[in-house]
């Protein structure tokens, strides 16, 4: 008897009643029996969708003859290591996760809903849609408390919570994680206490950075340490990166890099295996900032470049913006050369504001500020500090606040008039009791300029 693969095994558990398909819909069912029993295994060079097409295949040829649960079936088929769904939202093919969930959405029971309302949730979210994402969340709580799935509800919570973040309403992210977490309390659901203790935790920490409350910074990396001791007492390699990836973006800002550095690489090489795209474009990101912070200029912007390249693949607008920024702040502050950094930091800022962010316009205006001070260029310095200004809110943090400072410090001390500059270091004063730089990285980094610029060294 021959050992059936894993295609093979699928389509006898498909269990298709050949003898009842009509003649219309024959085309359709030979060709879910090619693709699963017949089509030759993809070669050992193919790409991620490559590897997973003929069930894509299968799934869309079952949706055309309306076999609905045996499309959920493939959705669920766990043709690597993880469902389907699952696969490509790791790869970072969400919008193929996208077409799949909606062609099935409302056409098998209320279970399969959750999984589809829950994934098109994450992907527009990951795709940084999130208006798209938000009516998929409340969408599911809906249909959660309508059913009473405890779980899906609070998934459905920690969507907001993550919303809320994003747009920088961090008292309100509190809120939604402080709920899924209840919830994931009272049905002991270990893996998403840990999911919810690290939202719940650096939300909370960089409350207390944003609020300069030490009280909350602590509390919120205790959350990230607990939710890394679940995610390693229950296994859960993706968990383990996501939490440490929490954890080493709050060491880098207090300054311990190499410590970040240690966990960073080892979380890259598990990235790495998965082919976690969104992660490994993170890990990346985080990586050149910790190099960036020890003056190692080449190796900051090596990785910076390797995580937009990553994260361009992908489609992610919001971690797009990010990296962005992280560049023009190498070319400005490390490299010196300001025009480059004005170019990233001025498509940092569109991306921003077309996607009506609420965290970080302001600082993308004020570097762009410190750019042109830097060039004589006064006018446009000027034109930017008021913009900056501007897109200040009532939630703007005390770190966003001393980066604006910080950059009319640069445009008074770019004057050269004595009055001018005695007024700048008054101002690079000032900044240093706003962000002292023993608290972030924000504050080391005003540190590190004004010492070059007022002493220069």
């Amino acid at each position: 008897m021959s050992i059936l693969t894993k295609s093979q095994a699928l389509y006898e558990s498909l269990e298709i009643d050949w003898e009842t398909v009509s003649l219309n819909k024959l085309d359709h069912y030979n060709a879910i029996e090619y693709f699963l029993t017949l089509e030759d295994e993809p070669p050992e060079n193919a790409n991620n969708l490559q590897k997973v097409n003929r069930y894509l295949q299968v799934f869309y040829h079952l949706c055309e003859v309306g076999e609905w649960e045996k499309a959920g079936q493939i959705l669920l088929f766990s043709p690597l290591s993880l469902p389907l769904h699952e696969q490509l939202r790791i790869w970072g093919y969400y919008r193929e996760q996208i077409e799949l969930y909606q062609k099935i959405l409302g056409k098998v029971n209320s279970e399969q809903d959750i999984i589809c309302l829950y994934g098109l949730g994450k992907a527009f979210y990951n795709l940084s849609d999130y208006n798209q994402s938000l009516i998929y969340y409340q969408k599911l709580l809906h249909l959660a408390r309508l059913i009473n799935n405890r779980p899906a509800e609070a998934f459905a919570l920690g969507g907001f919570g993550k919303i809320e973040h994003i747009n920088y309403n961090l008292n309100g992210a509190v809120y939604y994680f402080q709920q899924q977490l209840n919830i994931a309390n009272e049905i002991e659901d270990r893996e998403q206490q840990a999911y919810t203790l690290n939202n719940l935790g650096y939300s909370f920490y960089f409350l207390g950075l944003a609020q300069g409350n030490y009280h909350n910074q602590k509390t919120g990396l205790h959350y990230l340490e607990d939710a890394l001791e679940i995610a390693n007492q229950i296994n859960n390699q993706e968990m383990q990166s996501l939490c440490i990836d929490s954890i080493t973006q709050i060491y880098s800002n207090r300054g311990q890099c190499n410590k970040s550095l240690t966990y960073l690489f080892r979380q890259l090489g598990i990235c790495e295996k998965n082919n976690d795209q969104l992660r490994q474009a993170r890990i990346f990101n985080n990586i050149s900032k910790c190099y960036l912070m020890l003056k190692e200029s080449n190796q900051a912007l090596k990785y910076s470049q390797a995580a937009l390249i990553t994260i361009r693949k992908i489609g992610n607008k919001w971690e797009e913006a990010l990296i962005l920024n992280n560049l023009g702040v190498i070319y400005c502050y490390q490299l010196k050369q300001y025009r480059e950094a004005v170019f990233y930091f001025e498509q940092a800022l569109k991306i921003l504001q077309e996607l009506d962010i609420r965290e970080h316009p302001s600082v993308c205006a004020a570097n762009i500020s410190v750019c042109y001070s830097y060039l004589k260029n006064q006018k446009k310095a000027v034109f930017y500090i008021e913009k900056a200004k501007s897109l200040m809110t009532e939630l703007e943090s005390v770190e966003d606040k001393g980066v604006l400072i910080m950059a009319i410090a640069n445009y008074y001390w770019s004057q050269g008039h004595f009055l001018s500059k005695t007024w700048a270091i008054l101002l690079v004063i000032k900044v240093l009791t706003i962000i002292p730089p023993w608290r972030s990285a924000n504050g080391r980094l005003a540190m590190r300029t004004a010492i070059k610029e007022i002493f220069g060294i």
